[in-house]
């Protein structure tokens, strides 16, 4: 009930302050005083033409069915039960850590001061969860301001919330006990990623300076299987100095690219980048479930205009995603209409390809070979 009377103290306090903006605002035409943007500024080109709260849930929610452990397909998942592990670890969250170990899951989750391999979940907890989080709540409330939905603040966080929950749940198995993996994920980086994103002072400094942009896949559902392509990417370009061309590029999301990113005008980029992609999860701890993950190599090239991602040829070791082709809405048109198209190659034989626009998901055609 608490949580009830806060969410609508807010709502009246949101509506209030809107309230008095427009009385004071009588007679001001709305184009003297433009709202600044941060990182949606309603391209209709490239990967920020296709983001919209269903992409984003689809691509943050089925993000981790890019291992090879984890099917992508709609019916191979037993969401209730599944469901039902990730609330039990939510709603007992001391007695999850009590089993785990409190300082395991200070050294693992939380600190940044191991590197071993089966102690570094806090790499993607601080940068998908923390930053990553972060920098949709903020890009995700620019979009409801863009369609001037009220209360955007309240809308982008619902939204986000729910995209990590689904996200918890399709990374949680059906017969799976205790974890920390929920608690730390939501309760400690989603929600501070929120916090930390609603100051202008923070947004700034990720927008301009370190430039980190959402460079997600173009969600699909695929026929005849009813799979699901997603992947939620993030890319970071910060200036180097003495330059203003050339800026060092990092790529990350399942695994991580790391290269160079060359300005080839005003607006146009072009980057490279090799390093790692994340294969399949690795159990350590069937009780507490503690994981790492096995990667293979991951290599390259992306387009971008002012920092909307607009094609990229992307190649790993993991023969499910051999070859990863992606042109994005902006550069193939015909009169007003232009979509986006996709395609996935793998070493196994299987191909999935498909069509994205700005006003639905995308929807694509797969031909797989193998039994999951």
């Amino acid at each position: 009930m608490r949580f009830l009377y806060t969410i609508l103290i807010c709502i009246v306090v949101t509506y209030s302050g809107f309230a008095q903006e427009d009385i004071s605002q009588i007679n001001i035409p709305k184009e003297d005083a433009p709202k600044h943007r941060y990182f949606y500024t309603g391209k209709d080109y490239g990967s920020e033409a296709i983001f919209n709260p269903l992409s984003l849930m689809i691509n943050g929610g089925y993000d981790i069915t890019q291992l090879q452990s984890v099917s992508n397909r709609f019916r191979d998942h037993q969401f209730a039960r599944m469901a039902k592990v990730v609330f039990k670890n939510l709603t007992h969250p001391v007695e999850s850590i009590n089993r785990y170990g409190w300082p395991l899951f200070l050294r693992t989750e939380f600190l940044p001061i191991s590197f071993k391999k089966d102690e570094m979940q806090w790499i993607p907890n601080y940068q998908q969860h923390l930053f990553g989080c972060g920098m949709l709540y903020t890009k995700m409330k620019e979009w409801y301001e863009d369609k001037n939905v009220p209360v955007p603040w309240l809308f982008s966080s619902v939204t986000l919330m729910s995209q990590h929950l689904l996200n918890e749940i399709m990374e949680s198995g059906p017969n799976e006990g205790w974890s920390v993996d929920e608690i730390s994920d939501i309760y400690i980086f989603d929600l501070g990623g929120i916090l930390l994103f609603s100051f202008d002072s923070v947004n700034e400094f990720f927008s301009k300076t370190l430039v980190l942009s959402d460079w997600s896949l173009q969600a699909s559902v695929t026929l005849p299987e009813g799979r699901v392509n997603a992947g939620q990417y993030f890319a970071l370009k910060w200036k180097l100095p003495f330059t203003e061309d050339y800026s060092f590029f990092y790529r990350f999301g399942m695994g991580a690219l790391f290269g160079l990113s060359k300005n080839l005008n005003p607006e146009d980029a072009v980057s490279f980048g090799v390093g790692f992609r994340s294969k399949h999860l690795v159990e350590l701890n069937h009780v507490a479930r503690q994981r790492t993950i096995e990667t293979s190599w991951h290599a390259g090239a992306f387009y971008d205009k002012n920092n909307s991602l607009m094609a990229s040829l992307v190649f790993s070791g993991v023969k499910e995603f051999f070859c990863m082709a992606d042109v994005y809405p902006g550069i193939i048109k015909y009169k007003d209409f232009s979509p986006g198209i996709w395609a996935v190659f793998g070493l196994n034989g299987n191909v999935t390809m498909g069509v994205s626009t700005r006003y639905a998901i995308g929807l694509g055609f797969d031909r797989i070979k193998r039994d999951e």
